[in-house]
């Protein structure tokens, strides 16, 4: 057995024990945002189109996801996001735009 049996006595003089959480953030979510934005914006003067913006991003978390290893270097609070603009903005990343021929082949 992985945990330890309890029984009522050991429970019964006990009191309930109150968990306390920090009610602020150590680093607000603001900051985090804004350095999303930022590089966002930088990203789209590499890739001015938004939508196939959106789609290397998304196809590049994706990836990150499943355990393919960034390339650039990385800090411990970095959303796969953030790695995937900054690896666009670095680039590391680049698109192929594909056209379909007349006959739709």
């Amino acid at each position: 057995m992985l945990f330890p049996q309890l029984t009522p006595s050991a429970l019964a003089g006990s009191l309930p024990t109150i968990l306390q959480f920090p009610t602020e953030a150590s680093r607000p979510v603001r900051f985090l945002r804004h350095m999303t934005t930022q590089l966002l914006q930088e990203a789209a003067h590499v890739i001015p189109n938004q939508q196939v913006l959106i789609n290397v991003v998304s196809k590049r978390v994706r990836q990150l996801g499943l355990g393919h290893r960034p390339m650039v270097e990385i800090t411990p609070r970095m959303s796969l996001t953030d790695i995937a603009l900054r690896e666009i903005i670095a680039g590391k990343l680049t698109y192929e735009l594909l056209h379909e021929s007349a006959d739709g082949a």
